[in-house]
């Protein structure tokens, strides 16, 4: 499949199993795996031996999210959580989206390629075939794992990290600290809405998403507790303040350029990513 062929088809918004296990860098068993226990969800039945599923762009790019978080030792229940509870997940997203990197995405499409024109200097060269994919440290997000427990969010090497929970029961439990059942409704504005401390008549759980299959996931595998560690003094959070100033030991991982290494290998500039096998 030649680049612009792999570009319509990433418009199309719709990856078959190989897509996901070939770019995330996920083994079939896997990927099966994370199905089975509904840390994913396709948008057609998993039933049937032999049986290719789809799923959309969300849970290919949460798929590449989850492989990453699986290598560093998280089971892949524990990476799916996380994947799935990380704040600001679309705008993440959208930043490595190929489409507003290389495209003109306001002009109307040409009927003989099916894409709109290209930009005269892309965004960014993260999908240039004659550049190796690398960090890009101004524009990167980033998870932090704070001594195996505290988890983070941070945006460029220069910024503090964003503490959004922490691990308990050796890794197996995830409490978050943002309030995913907060969730915007398709009414609502911005993000910043989500965080305002009123007016949540118009909000609803991000598993019940009315717009997105993807975010449907079911609540008895995604187990959620929220707790408010937000206010200056509260222990658990000057402990985390602690250790992500200082750490013991951090665990990081790049979530952009895991989605964008996962894109490039959609796109064809890279092979195919070595398997995780980690459960």
């Amino acid at each position: 499949m030649d680049f612009d062929a792999a570009l319509r088809r990433y418009r199309e918004g719709v990856f078959a199993d190989h897509d996901v296990t070939d770019c995330a860098g996920l083994s079939v068993r896997a990927w099966r795996e994370l199905i089975k226990v509904g840390a994913v969800r396709t948008i057609t039945p998993n039933r049937g031996r032999g049986r290719v599923r789809l799923c959309d762009r969300i849970t290919f790019n949460r798929a590449a999210v989850i492989a990453a978080l699986n290598r560093t030792g998280l089971s892949l229940a524990a990476s799916g959580r996380i994947a799935y509870f990380l704040p600001f997940d679309r705008l993440i997203y959208d930043l490595c989206n190929p489409s507003t990197i290389l495209f003109q995405v306001s002009a109307r499409p040409d009927p003989d390629t099916g894409l709109p024109p290209r930009l005269a200097k892309p965004k960014a060269d993260w999908f240039d075939p004659d550049k190796p994919a690398k960090a890009d440290p101004k524009n990167d997000w980033l998870i932090e794992i704070y001594d195996g427990r505290f988890v983070g969010i941070i945006h460029s090497t220069k910024d503090k990290p964003w503490l959004f929970g922490d691990l308990r029961n050796d890794g197996s439990t995830f409490i978050s600290w943002f309030p995913i059942h907060r969730h915007l409704s398709a009414q609502t504005g911005t993000i910043a809405h989500a965080l305002l401390p009123h007016n949540f008549d118009n909000f609803f759980p991000k598993w019940e998403n009315p717009i997105d299959l993807s975010d449907r996931l079911d609540p008895g595998f995604l187990d959620y507790h929220y707790e408010d560690h937000g206010a200056d003094g509260d222990p658990l959070r000057i402990a985390a303040i602690a250790a992500a100033q200082s750490p013991i030991l951090k665990t990081s991982i790049n979530v952009t350029l895991a989605i964008r290494k996962a894109l490039r290998r959609f796109l064809g500039i890279e092979l195919a990513a070595p398997k995780s096998e980690m459960g």
